[in-house]
């Protein structure tokens, strides 16, 4: 590890210390008074910044290749002795920072302007996460958290305590994706971060960016075009076909194991409308009255009231029992004696002081993670290709969309935000349209020349010759 870190100092180093290069140039448009600003155009790494210079001239009177004022303008003494105190200044301040390995364009920018100050990146990620803490926004806290602490660990790797946001170059964003490509995978252990996480570590990194942004501390322009062009794969939208959904159904798991009970979970959130794992663990029997299910979405607040299929009645009665309480939890993830089962409904859950809602998130993420755990040992005995929680709410869709649900039911039923998601689903699973034409110009075709075989078999067999047959067939 001692060596990976060298390695990468090393690789940092040379590139912050690259060379900037300067030129002096006119603008494109005059101004009001016809005459074109100067400006300090300054390269480095692939950036390209300009600085407004005080000098404006007529076009006439600037020389482009000498970049200078034409000694024709009755100003151009003063002119150019500002342009060269303005160049000499630049190639100092580059020096200086080359000198300390600290050369950057923000960095750059900051001292040639002579507004020197300093902005640290990991304390201001720190104060996000005491923010998100604060708002109990405990996905996002954990999901940040992740990304920040590999963050730190790479700007520690670089004999740093901190760094402020100056020095996030993309010589900086590129050392950040090598430092994230080395890492192992913990799910498994032989192979590095897939390119979807590491996307998602940088998408955090612009997400402080652009924090920072909005809190005046950089500009958005200062964020390198790297992190701005980052974008993640979209994971493939697979729903279980009826087949698979069969064998899920039908395979036969010891009753009260974990696996029974994951099965169970996953196949109720399936048949009420694709439930997502984290309100399927939390509901209640207080949340079934009469025919109906109705519970409130923990996503966005959103009131869920939907029938209650045969299918997933069926699966509530394995876990009725006497004397049960409406406070209860249907199935046996949470503790109905913790802390936080006293907080029965989704106003009160926004309400729970932080150390009860943070110990609440974390028992659920653990219940999710064990769940995932079972369905994987599940999709490997049956036999599935697919079988995450999510697949759940992948399968309902594809089953609504081959029962020719329009795509706005299915988006109220789904609580989609938008159309354009509901219509992202149906187009990565619905594949009838494509199977019709494949049948029309393949299968139908094979399966007619098949039956016509089988009709010519069976004349046969009857003994007619060819004269009486064809006698038979012209109705004389």
């Amino acid at each position: 590890m001692e060596t990976f870190c060298r390695l990468f100092v090393a690789k940092i180093n040379l590139s912050i210390s690259s060379t900037m290069t300067f030129h002096l140039e006119s603008g494109s448009h005059p101004n009001k008074s016809g005459n074109h600003t100067i400006y300090l155009s300054i390269n480095h790494q692939g950036e390209r910044k300009r600085i407004k210079t005080s000098i404006c001239v007529p076009i006439r009177f600037w020389d482009s290749t000498r970049e200078r004022v034409k000694k024709t303008c009755p100003s151009s003494k003063q002119d150019n002795e500002e342009l060269q105190r303005l160049m000499d200044k630049a190639r100092t301040t580059e020096r200086e920072l080359a000198a300390q390995d600290r050369l950057t364009m923000l960095r750059f920018l900051d001292r040639f302007k002579d507004r020197e100050q300093t902005y640290m990146l990991l304390s201001f990620s720190q104060h996000i996460r005491e923010t998100l803490e604060q708002g109990k926004q405990w996905g996002t806290y954990k999901k940040y958290g992740d990304s920040i602490n590999k963050l730190s660990d790479y700007v520690r790797s670089l004999g740093v305590k901190d760094t402020d946001f100056r020095d996030v170059s993309p010589a900086f964003v590129a050392g950040f994706t090598s430092y994230l490509q080395s890492l192992t995978n913990r799910r498994n252990p032989d192979a590095t971060l897939s390119p979807n996480s590491i996307a998602k570590h940088l998408k955090v990194l612009r997400t402080i960016l652009n924090r920072a942004v909005d809190e005046g501390i950089i500009r958005q322009d200062d964020i390198p075009r790297k992190l701005i062009t980052v974008k993640e794969t979209p994971p493939a939208i697979t729903g279980l076909r009826d087949a698979e959904l069969n064998r899920l159904i039908s395979f036969p798991i010891k009753e009260q194991t974990d696996r029974w009970n994951a099965r169970n979970l996953f196949l109720f959130a399936m048949y009420e409308g694709g439930i997502r794992i984290g309100d399927a663990i939390q509901l209640r029997w207080r949340n079934i009255t009469d025919t109906r299910l109705c519970y409130t979405m923990m996503k966005n607040g959103k009131n869920v009231d939907v029938i209650l299929v045969q299918e997933a009645v069926k699966i509530l009665k394995l876990y009725r029992r006497p004397e049960q309480k409406a406070t209860q939890y249907i199935f046996p993830y949470l503790d109905d004696n913790a802390e936080y089962a006293k907080y029965l409904d989704y106003e009160d859950r926004q309400a729970m002081p932080p150390d009860i809602s943070r110990k609440l998130f974390e028992t659920i993420n653990a219940r999710e993670a064990r769940i995932g755990r079972m369905l994987r040992e599940i999709r490997s005995l049956v036999g599935i290709p697919h079988l995450t929680f999510h697949t759940a709410r992948h399968t309902f869709a594809l089953r609504a969309k081959e029962a020719n649900v329009d795509n706005t039911t299915l988006k109220n039923i789904l609580h989609h935000s938008s159309l354009n998601t509901t219509e992202t689903y149906v187009k990565k699973l619905d594949s009838r349209s494509e199977d019709a034409a494949m049948k029309v110009m393949y299968l139908d075709k094979a399966h007619h020349n098949k039956e016509k075989k089988r009709i010519i078999r069976q004349i046969q067999k009857l003994g007619f010759t060819p004269e009486e047959l064809i006698e038979l067939l012209s109705g004389d």
